[in-house]
């Protein structure tokens, strides 16, 4: 049994996809960094 052949994924939108799960994911690590800043000053630990 054959696989069936598919079109390759052109590099701009591999690199596109790419860009997008980095953006988010430097978002998201952004968010919880800021979402300890404020627990963290809620406590009262500021410098």
């Amino acid at each position: 049994m054959a696989a069936p052949s598919q079109a390759p994924v052109s590099w701009p939108k591999r690199i596109g996809w790419l860009i997008l799960i980095w953006t988010v994911s430097v978002l998201g690590l952004g968010a919880v960094a800021y979402l300890f800043r404020l627990l963290m000053n809620i406590a009262g630990l500021t410098v």
